[in-house]
């Protein structure tokens, strides 16, 4: 090896170091805070180790954010919406994919405005719409307001146009329905792309918190992002229980971070680009 790719080498190594640090730093320092002590959570110089690990913050954390009922909203929310949304995009990406109609590409683009357009902007309308059809503080609404979503049926319609027209050609002279043709053809053909954007698209529904905040004025379909709010108020005075915060948060990304662990394969595979054979 020469002394050029060697110096190229060490760098590339020393630069996954950095990433490896900047990435995974601040799982740990969460993870660690969330069994230390009220004061040596907020002890300066900060410890890397803790003397004594408080595993009760974990207890306190469910107690006081109230788990079981704003998990409950968070499983319910964010299952259902993603269910809709993959259901509705999955047709309309088929559609965009593999027919010509009038006003497909005039469509197409105005469908894509949904990616460019923050919430932000429309959030005010949405919410007096709501109101007047008395679906503020329903399931309903945050369902209906994800029916659909620019940026999945765009991933999907690119992954369908991957897949051979001699597949689809042949499974319609077979006598297949459209439907068929879809779920038995088209989706086991791009199951990684699928599993990628059911993945992505639950992190987002629990993780969400504007649109959730934005459709209830109480506590009865709010999620675990908006309880974690709760912990802040956790302490003695002029100190935070920032260890009791962090175990919450722990407990917030451990159903993420088991769904990556068993998807990993098929999210890598989507991202490469191999999904279809």
């Amino acid at each position: 090896m020469t002394a050029k790719k060697r110096i190229s080498r060490i760098l590339e190594c020393i630069l996954l170091i950095i990433l490896f640090v900047m990435f995974v730093f601040p799982f740990y320092w969460t993870l660690i805070t969330s069994v230390k002590g009220l004061y040596e959570a907020v002890a300066y110089p900060p410890t890397f180790w803790p003397s004594e690990f408080h595993f009760e913050n974990y207890a306190e954390a469910w107690r006081h954010a109230d788990f079981a009922h704003f998990g409950k909203n968070s499983i319910i929310m964010s299952i259902g919406a993603t269910a809709i949304l993959m259901l509705s995009c999955t047709m309309a990406a088929y559609g965009f994919a593999r027919f010509e109609f009038k006003g497909k590409k005039g469509l197409f683009y105005l469908m894509m405005a949904d990616i460019i357009i923050p919430a932000q902007v429309i959030f005010l309308p949405i919410f007096v719409m709501y109101s007047r059809m008395k679906l503020l503080n329903t399931y309903a609404s945050y369902f209906f307001l994800f029916i659909y979503s620019g940026g999945v049926i765009f991933f999907l319609r690119n992954a369908f146009k991957q897949v051979p027209a001699e597949l689809v050609e042949a499974a319609r002279l077979d006598g297949a329905s459209e439907f068929s043709v879809m779920f038995r053809v088209m989706l086991p053909a791009v199951k990684p792309f699928m599993i990628t954007q059911v993945m992505l698209s639950f992190i987002g529904k629990w993780n969400g918190y504007f649109w959730v905040q934005t459709l209830t004025t109480n506590d009865h379909i709010r999620t675990l992002p908006i309880a974690m709010n709760r912990l802040s108020s956790i302490g003695e005075e002029f100190i935070s229980a920032w260890n009791v915060t962090m175990a919450g948060n722990v407990m917030l990304m451990a159903p993420l971070l088991i769904l990556y662990i068993f998807a990993n394969r098929q999210i890598k595979v989507a991202f490469i680009g191999n999904g279809i054979k």
